[in-house]
């Protein structure tokens, strides 16, 4: 996925389009989604039951890297439901926490002006313009993290931001229910690459009690997902309330 964007600066010097750099950090479809991919499913996927699904972010107080990185990708989720409901307070509330969030993720400098840039945009209800700097924050988040040579945050920054989407798309299915809008939830190739990064990470973290229910949830997901039968409306909302569950334990401190 190329990444072409005025910050970052000198061509000569942007890392993020050398494949065999990205190859040697894991850096993949896998590891950094466009979160324009997953914008273009969730449009497939409309009506979106905006009222439903809209929460407040609320401020994380953890120190935990691991967390941070999760939530961030959750967020940008987040702002695509707020975007698609013009919601501009939403907006201005989620510009504040990305920020903080990039603290914890030591990337606060590269998403300052994106904060800075999405406040100013929602307070002209600049929608279209305002999805675009969402996907410009995600690429920038991409290429700091390829500065960084941080591997596993880039997995776990994609999957917070998947977790959220398959919440939103499942709950766009369950909604208006069609066996092919369902099928669009099966995307087990990707489900089966986040298991198995998450089954790499250090043996404390996998002990942890929430990074065991991450797991056990993302295993009952692909149990329904996996089914050799056609997706029911009652596996779409079942899927959604486990994608929601576990949106809470990586949003609880």
């Amino acid at each position: 996925m190329a990444l072409v964007f005025a910050a970052a600066g000198n061509q000569d010097e942007d890392l993020s389009k050398d494949p065999h750099f990205r190859e040697e950090l894991g850096v993949n479809q896998y590891t950094a989604p466009s979160i324009e991919s997953l914008f273009q499913t969730l449009d497939s996927l409309k009506p979106i039951p905006i009222q439903q699904l809209s929460r407040t972010p609320q401020t994380l107080r953890i120190n935990n890297r691991v967390k941070f990185a999760l939530s961030f990708g959750v967020l940008i989720g987040d702002g695509f439901l707020a975007v698609a409901g013009e919601d501009s307070k939403s907006i201005e509330s989620l510009g504040r926490e990305l920020l903080r969030r990039a603290k914890g993720l030591g990337v606060e400098q590269r998403v300052t002006r994106h904060s800075k840039q999405l406040l100013n945009l929602a307070g002209q209800s600049k929608w279209r313009e305002l999805r675009k700097e969402l996907i410009i924050t995600q690429k920038d988040v991409e290429l700091a993290m390829l500065d960084l040579r941080d591997e596993e945050i880039a997995h776990l920054l994609s999957l917070g931001g998947w977790i959220r989407g398959l919440e939103i798309a499942a709950a766009c299915v369950t909604s208006t229910f069609t066996p092919e809008r369902a099928a669009k939830l099966r995307q087990l190739d990707l489900l089966d690459y986040y298991l198995q990064r998450l089954g790499d990470l250090s043996p404390s973290l996998k002990a942890t009690p929430w990074m065991i229910n991450i797991v056990q949830g993302l295993t009952a997901i692909r149990q329904k997902l996996s089914s050799p039968q056609p997706l029911t409306k009652e596996d779409c909302a079942s899927i959604q309330t486990t994608a929601h569950d576990l949106v809470s334990v990586i949003e609880t401190p």
